[in-house]
């Protein structure tokens, strides 16, 4: 599995602006084959920052992401708001048990 952890200094007002957007690309790119999950939340801790945790299934499934009309159309919005900065983290993932299972 891909996981995928994005962080994007886009600053508060202009994350209120484009909200309606982030939320169409999360429902939008849940509905691609081989994404297994999509989300993001506002950093409580810094209310500039975005953060997006996408999982697809495997390696071809995160690069065909990027070949969706979908994301041509997010592109431009980040044109159109370029971030102040951005940082993005892919690992290649298996799910263990977690340590405070039995």
């Amino acid at each position: 599995m891909i996981v995928v952890t994005v962080k994007v200094d886009w600053g508060q007002e202009t994350i209120q602006e484009i909200l309606p957007e982030l939320k169409k690309h999360v429902e939008i790119t849940l509905q691609e084959t081989g994404c297994d999950d999509f989300l993001f939340a506002v950093d409580v801790n810094n209310p500039d920052i975005v953060v997006a945790i996408e999982v697809y299934k495997n390696y071809p499934a995160h690069e065909d992401h990027f070949k969706t009309a979908q994301w041509e159309h997010f592109s431009a919005v980040m044109e159109k708001y370029p971030p102040r900065n951005i940082d993005v983290k892919t690992y290649d993932a298996s799910e263990t048990k977690h340590a405070l299972e039995d």
